[in-house]
């Protein structure tokens, strides 16, 4: 999921998103978590219309489809209407028992969204499947709920 980094930085407010990189998730207020959640969300969103359709080219490859077809058919593919949808789960109460640092969580949130951003059409279906980057242990670790949603799909029925 290129180079992306969450500079910390002020809000206008006096608060400084640096004093909450050692916190623990669990211990968040709730105005802390949402505005913790709100900037992870930020980062997922920052990857761009050429990097998800590069993702939808390698695993259409995994199905026969050339991938650079797969790519530009995305890629020339009208956008969808904005339609207002309620965000993922996230909060104080998603973070419960977490004790994951917002440091950690910003580092593997980063590094999953440099991981989706490099994949080319060079790159395997095994490659996607592989994505789980070092910075993530720590927060699947200590946050073991947060993950299993995604173990139950990998492990299947």
């Amino acid at each position: 999921m290129a180079g992306l980094s969450l500079a910390a930085c002020g809000d206008g407010e006096g608060n400084n998103e640096s004093e909450l990189d050692g916190k623990q998730l669990g211990s968040l207020t709730a105005e802390e978590a949402d505005e913790v959640c709100d900037e992870l969300r930020g980062e997922a969103e920052a990857i761009s219309k050429e990097d998800t359709c590069e993702l939808t080219g390698v695993a259409s490859s995994a199905f026969g489809m050339e991938c650079e077809t797969a790519k530009q058919e995305c890629i020339s593919a009208p956008e969808a209407p904005e339609e207002p949808e309620e965000p993922a789960a996230c909060g104080a109460s998603s973070f419960e028992g977490c004790t994951a640092t917002v440091a950690e969580a910003r580092a593997c949130i980063a590094a999953m969204s440099n991981a989706i951003k490099a994949i080319t059409c060079e790159s395997t279906f095994a490659d996607i499947v592989a994505i789980q980057p070092a910075e993530c242990v720590a927060l699947q670790e200590k946050c073991p709920e947060a993950f299993e949603d995604e173990e139950e799909e990998a492990e299947g029925p």
